[in-house]
């Protein structure tokens, strides 16, 4: 089957989820409880497994990109949820055979099931092992929620909706959540790193490789940068090192070979993406990183 437009996906969605007998797994950063609910009302058979992967960053909830009440839908009808911080795909698998695999969140713009939704493009293909490996391997570095992890998410929210309109309060869930999460960054693709050595906070396509729908702040743009597949391989590559040091150079030829692109980018494409990178973690203030030029190469280091 060729490229699928918004309401053929969703069509497609809706038929595949009515003829799944055993499984339903769905991986999208950004959810609606509302969406979820259109899902569950097309399931005809008792599945035996439901399973659904979001991103659920506080600032995702915090600005209506997710919904907060996911996870008492989920526990109510049956699906195991999981987190995990750096999530970007999307893609609807059925019967672990199928999958509709494409840029359309599991929320209203996404399926395009209100006037105003996105125009995504998908596509319906049939799975292999490989492909199989993949996603399990998603769900297997994920945080699964808990009850006693939905509480402490839940205090962290329900302190920042009190703070006052205007107040700088907290945009990311503290350390004690956010160490739960290790992902295993195996791979990467160049489009997961910045285009541009500085975010450009009037142009909507800079952090097209963080997937923001909208202009961030530049505390929204830090606790996005820091969840980001680039920085996330950066800070566990350095960490990796027993002196929690790294240097430009060894840093360069490793993501040359963890780049997986066809055909590979030249060493010249990869110090530009490196340094874009590095400098987003200057302008920032990356808590975790410290960048500097000691001699002629600049050192990244953990810093203390």
């Amino acid at each position: 089957m060729g490229l699928l437009t918004t309401s053929e996906a969703t069509a497609q969605i809706a038929n595949q989820v009515a003829g799944a007998k055993e499984h339903l797994q769905i991986v999208s950063a950004f959810c609606k409880t509302s969406t979820l609910k259109f899902i569950e009302r097309n399931i005809h058979n008792p599945i035996k497994e439901k399973k659904l992967l979001v991103r659920f960053l506080l600032s995702d909830i915090l600005s209506g990109a997710s919904d907060f009440s996911l996870y008492e839908f989920c526990r109510t009808h049956g699906w195991q949820i999981y987190v995990r911080f750096d999530l970007h795909a999307k893609t609807y698998i059925f019967d672990r055979k199928r999958c509709i695999l494409g840029s359309a969140n599991l929320t209203a713009a996404g399926l395009g099931l209100h006037l105003y939704g996105n125009y995504e493009i998908s596509c319906l293909m049939e799975m292999d092992d490989d492909d199989l490996e993949k996603i399990d391997s998603l769900f297997d570095d994920a945080l699964r929620m808990t009850d006693e992890l939905y509480s402490q998410m839940k205090d962290q929210y329900n302190s920042a909706l009190q703070q006052d309109a205007g107040a700088s309060g907290p945009l990311q869930w503290d350390s004690l959540i956010e160490q739960r999460f290790r992902p295993n960054i195996s791979t990467l693709f160049t489009y997961d790193f910045p285009s541009l050595p500085l975010p450009d906070f009037q142009d909507l396509s800079c952090f097209e490789f963080l997937e923001l729908t909208y202009l961030p702040t530049k505390a929204e743009l830090r606790e996005a940068f820091r969840w980001s597949k680039a920085f996330r391989w950066l800070y566990h590559f350095v960490h990796a090192s027993p002196e929690k040091v790294r240097y430009f150079g060894a840093v360069t030829a490793a993501l040359h070979s963890t780049f997986i692109n066809d055909p590979k980018p030249y060493r010249k494409e990869v110090k530009e993406l490196l340094s874009n990178c590095l400098s987003w973690v200057e302008y920032l203030d990356m808590e975790e990183l410290k960048v500097d030029r000691p001699q002629h190469s600049q050192r990244i280091s953990i810093k203390r």
